[in-house]
């Protein structure tokens, strides 16, 4: 993407704090981006309404107004703008829930500079993307869900999880990772066919977003398989998260599922290394029966969910 067309992309900073206007401010214009300012939600619904912004950051917490009540407003501005919300890092729950609402991405303060170009970046390249786009199909494939399951899909979760392993070190912090896969899927959609198929998905999808917390986030990974995020949870409390996924999946439906955990950093510390954790674990499930859940363990091995297998990974 040229200055030149990032020149064509005009952003609006909404944002009480002067020092953060400013960093916002000074940051996109020298990327190239045509910037105004709004000190309070007001102000910058008006400034919205009025002129053409194809990104918005607006800080999360600001006067009265719920995040998700201005939230509302912005998405109702006609063409819809891109939205970033902007926190600090203990309201990162509410960012992604804003998320849930429509929002594109957060960022989290004090600004890294870098991942600030870098979202900055990638939205300016969906609205290209998004007008240019004249077919359905084109639009699906920009899409960050699966079509089928309401689920994200398999190319946001690497987006995702890159980010959150970059957080991660950053701060730093532990999250983890459940790897899920519906036990003899195959043989239920040969049974049953696959319209059949296809709704069991779609259910045991909801059981998985009932199971969770609203930071959370559960992906299709593809075919059969899931995966859960759960950001600044260590292995004990993936754990219990699976246990719980386990025994509503037991109560609400006829089929089982199995599942790996994996935490980082104690498992793995690149993006490759904690799916792979996750995934072995997952198959050591499978390979112990099946409906269970088993966790990775770099320093023993894979144990099963009440400890009795300590088989080496």
């Amino acid at each position: 993407m040229t200055e030149k067309s990032l020149s064509e992309i005009n952003v609006l900073v909404i944002d009480n704090d002067e020092a953060a206007r400013k960093i916002l401010n000074d940051v996109l214009n020298q990327e190239g981006y045509k910037v105004r300012t709004a000190e309070n939600q007001d102000e910058g619904i008006k400034l919205a309404r009025v002129l053409s912004f194809q990104i918005i950051l607006s800080d999360l917490m600001m006067q009265d107004r719920s995040s998700l009540e201005v939230l509302e407003d912005l998405q109702a501005i006609n063409p819809p703008p891109c939205i970033i919300i902007t926190t600090a890092y203990p309201s990162i729950k509410s960012a992604v829930e804003a998320m849930r609402h429509g929002a594109y991405d957060y960022i989290t303060k004090p600004f890294d500079v870098e991942e600030l170009k870098l979202t900055l970046r990638r939205a300016a390249e969906r609205h290209f993307l998004l007008g240019e786009a004249n077919q359905k199909e084109y639009y699906r494939e920009l899409s960050i869900l699966d079509g089928l399951t309401g689920l994200y899909n398999h190319r946001y979760f690497h987006e995702l999880l890159t980010r959150e392993i970059s957080r991660a070190k950053r701060y730093p912090q532990e999250f983890s990772l459940l790897m899920i896969d519906i036990d003899e899927f195959k043989k239920y959609n040969d049974q049953r066919g696959h319209l059949q198929g296809d709704d069991l998905l779609k259910q045991i999808a909801r059981i998985f977003s009932q199971s969770i917390r609203c930071v959370d986030l559960v992906f299709r990974y593809g075919g059969e398989e899931f995966v859960i995020l759960l950001p600044q949870t260590p292995k004990e409390g993936a754990k219990t998260v699976a246990d719980r996924i386990l025994n509503l999946i037991s109560q609400k439906s006829t089929i089982s599922v199995s599942i790996g955990v994996a935490t980082f950093p104690q498992d793995a510390i690149t993006k490759d290394g904690i799916i792979d954790a996750a995934d072995r674990a997952l198959y050591q499930a499978k390979c112990q029966g099946k409906n269970q859940v088993c966790i990775f363990e770099k320093s023993s091995g894979i144990k099963n969910n009440g400890g009795k297998l300590n088989a080496q990974a």
